[in-house]
């Protein structure tokens, strides 16, 4: 499966949960590096997103910093 189809598949799994914390982690890293990737282009696109914006802001940290206690 190529990285568009993974994302693709994410985003449905997505679309059916609250929030993006009940995804799967891979899932997850995903839909967090297009949500900011988004934002930093679009600060209005937060806007109905705020607390999963949030969450991938810090769920990038994570991933970029591993080993590092936040």
């Amino acid at each position: 499966m190529n990285d568009f189809d993974r994302f693709i598949n994410c985003w449905l799994k997505f679309r059916k949960v609250d929030n993006i914390q009940q995804l799967e982690e891979d899932c997850q890293q995903l839909i967090c590096k297009f949500f900011n990737a988004i934002a930093n282009d679009d600060p209005s696109f937060t806007e109905d997103l705020e607390e999963d914006i949030q969450y991938c802001r810090k769920f990038e940290r994570k991933v970029l910093i591993p080993g590092v206690i936040q």
